[in-house]
């Protein structure tokens, strides 16, 4: 594959595993490599389609404006390409708000959904928190240097204390590749001011709403508010774990969202969209 041509934008994609379709839609200014921890234990269970957005790790980045039903469209794009009519969902972050709104949008092409440590709408603490990281890289500030800086926000007080966990991931965000300072702007550009909050109810696909219990970047208020308003939702509060709990600590968060998508086999008539009834 890996670079597929999806509405005139070249994006970077990794394919592997069989199974029902898992489309992993990352978050903002992330790369696919984020999935790290992922892709073993979701490959064994699901074909499992990762890619980077617009702008993110290998993908091009399109001229602005960027907006979150563009990268919605990116991704339904996406699946069109590959063949699929239908997948399971998952969204991290920024890749829940694209998510919510694929599921909005695209009822028919979601089977199951997962938006896991996101928000319907930035509130004002994460909106400074954005803006000021968009400001910080168009000012030149170094890629690395600015992720690092941000781990307080991401990770749980118990791995910031715990120089042995703490390495391995200095080392994961200390390494990844950065998007460039242009492109960061325009992912914050899109979701600043963006919201899915009176829309929520359309979602019709079974949905799993995860959380961290330690999370200050997305709080579980914020969970708490896409789960309310969607009706078929379910809220999961992970007992340990900041933001960054799918690298933090991946075999709850693996296990959870696996646990979720299982019960598509177990009840096939819980699958959701608009899909036609079973004969």
């Amino acid at each position: 594959m890996p670079l597929i041509d999806v509405n005139g934008i070249q994006l970077y994609v990794e394919d592997e595993g069989s199974g029902p379709p898992l489309l992993l839609i990352m978050g903002l200014g992330a790369s696919l490599e984020t999935w790290v921890a992922q892709r073993q234990a979701f490959a064994a269970h699901h074909r499992m389609i990762a890619f980077d957005n617009r702008g993110a790790g290998r993908s091009a980045s399109p001229p602005p404006p960027w907006t979150v039903p563009a990268m919605a469209t990116d991704a339904v794009g996406l699946l069109d390409a590959l063949g699929i009519e239908r997948a399971h969902v998952l969204g991290v972050s920024m890749g829940g708000m694209i998510a919510q709104e694929l599921a909005i949008r695209h009822p028919a092409r979601v089977a199951r959904l997962v938006i896991a440590m996101s928000f319907a709408r930035p509130e004002p603490l994460r909106r400074a928190f954005l803006l000021h990281r968009r400001w910080a890289r168009l000012q030149g500030a170094d890629a690395a240097n600015e992720s690092l800086a941000t781990l307080p926000w991401l990770l749980s007080s118990a791995t910031l204390r715990d120089a042995e966990r703490l390495q391995p991931l200095l080392a994961l965000f200390g390494d990844m590749p950065f998007m460039s300072a242009d492109a960061y702007a325009h992912q914050v550009d899109a979701i600043v001011e963006y919201t899915t909050r009176d829309r929520l109810h359309l979602v019709r696909a079974p949905t799993l709403v995860l959380a961290a219990a330690e999370d200050v970047l997305t709080p579980l208020s914020l969970s708490e508010e896409i789960a309310a308003a969607i009706p078929s939702a379910r809220l999961e509060v992970l007992p340990r774990g900041g933001h960054a709990v799918l690298v933090e600590y991946p075999d709850d968060f693996n296990r959870a969202v696996l646990a979720w998508l299982a019960e598509a086999k177990e009840n096939p008539d819980s699958l959701g969209g608009d899909a036609p009834p079973r004969r």
